[in-house]
């Protein structure tokens, strides 16, 4: 199965931002735009250091939804949203394609590079790629500053 991207064409409801990666700065690897670049609205932040993470607008879907539900191999359930890019995530393993939520996408686990929590994961594969960030892991920044 092939993992589908698109955009959400209104406002989310979750309070949820999307991410971006620690690598020079700048919009993560694929090209999106970074989390803090314009200023729109709510931040997502760790929720234990408060680091800027992602946006709201930069939400996106994979598979048809933005929230996916899954477990992994010792039993552990993740409730995920997924996002465009995210900051301040420092990746923590190799990346692998075992035991993917996404076929056709390897993944790489990422945690707060201000706390080192876990967040989610980076998906690449396909030519593009995604962060799956924990909702629970994040807590929304109502002032919007990066």
């Amino acid at each position: 199965m092939t993992a589908t991207y698109k955009r959400p064409t209104r406002a989310l409801r979750d309070g949820h931002e999307p991410a971006k990666t620690p690598d020079s700065g700048r919009a993560d690897p694929d090209g999106h735009p970074e989390p803090d670049a314009g200023g729109r609205g709510p931040v997502l932040v760790c929720r234990v250091c408060r680091s800027t993470i992602t946006r709201r607008d930069l939400a996106m879907e994979v598979n048809n939804s933005h929230r996916h539900v899954f477990f992994n191999p010792h039993g552990e359930v993740f409730e995920l949203g997924c996002f465009a890019s995210a900051k301040n995530v420092i990746p923590t393993g190799p990346k692998t394609d075992a035991f993917t939520w996404f076929p056709g996408h390897a993944w790489q686990a990422v945690a707060c590079s201000g706390c080192a929590t876990h967040l989610g994961w980076r998906f690449t594969g396909q030519g593009s790629g995604f962060f799956g960030l924990i909702l629970a892991a994040l807590a929304e920044d109502a002032a919007g500053k990066p």
